[in-house]
């Protein structure tokens, strides 16, 4: 496909990259109002996978990724309800809903009052944008299968954290072949602020470090029972792992995360 801005200009034409066809599908099932897991996600958190788009121009390019948490309720006509519809007794209009209604049940019983909050109802939650940029591959990455492994939730303990999660590696499990890549990404912070006010959950930062900071590590355990890290001494993994961005790294730098780079790594055979 190329676009022309002059017909007699050969020069003018560029190469646009058909983008793939909208996936549109239903979110996760979850109970109502449940900020956790999902049996459609296997158990674990409600998500969505996504695959990065492949650019054949092999150049750098920048991305925007939005994210927007809707919600839509039955409890009116959500197509047919807008501004409109707000009350206004003057006009004669009464609103479909109302702050902490009172409520006839019947049977000449004192009417009851529902906990509805107006705020909660059908709008949007949130509304995140991204910039990136997308770098090609380089040939030792050609053909091969990226995975990202990411860190979610914050630091604290589960009240401290709510409505986000502790600390959790994303994909929470991971099948890889010998022949695919890693990227382990994550970012931290040293001005992690849990101040009041707290919002959802209480204020704080539990968890060991200087006040304010937030890392994450990648360790080996003995066994998915364990809960302690193996010594690098008794480890396997990083034997097993090499970098492709530093070749010359050995297991041990990349385990111990000297002055390296951000490390792609290969689990070799």
């Amino acid at each position: 496909m190329a676009l022309r801005s002059d017909e007699t200009a050969a020069s003018d034409k560029m190469c646009v990259v058909q983008a793939p066809v909208l996936d549109c599908t239903d979110a996760p099932w979850t109970r109502v109002n449940h900020n956790g897991n999902s049996p459609d996600a296997a158990g674990n958190a409600s998500r969505y996978d996504s695959t990065l788009p492949h650019f054949a121009s092999g150049t750098d390019k920048r991305c925007v990724m939005r994210l927007r948490y809707n919600i839509t309720t039955d409890d009116y006509d959500p197509f047919n309800t807008d501004s409109n519809s707000n009350q206004n007794i003057q006009e004669g209009i009464v609103s479909p809903i109302e702050q902490n209604p009172l409520v006839d049940v019947g049977a000449s019983g004192r009417p009851l009052r529902l906990a509805l909050n107006t705020n909660q109802y059908g709008r949007t939650f949130q509304d995140r944008t991204h910039a990136y940029r997308m770098l090609p591959r380089t040939t030792a990455m050609a053909g091969k299968l990226i995975h990202n492994l990411n860190v979610r939730g914050k630091r604290g303990n589960i009240v401290q954290t709510y409505p986000a999660v502790e600390y959790d590696f994303i994909p929470n499990r991971a099948t890889i072949s010998t022949e695919d890549l890693v990227h382990i990404q994550w970012t931290g912070s040293n001005s992690h602020n849990n101040q009041p006010n707290g919002g959802d959950g209480q204020t704080g930062d539990a968890g060991e470090g200087k006040g304010g900071t937030d890392r994450s590590n990648f360790l080996e355990s003995q066994g998915e029972i364990e809960n302690y890290p193996a010594p690098y001494e008794n480890t396997t993994v990083w034997s097993k792992v090499k970098s492709l961005t530093t070749p010359t790294a050995t297991g041990k730098d990349i385990a111990v995360g000297s002055s390296l780079p951000d490390i792609t790594a290969e689990l070799l055979r």
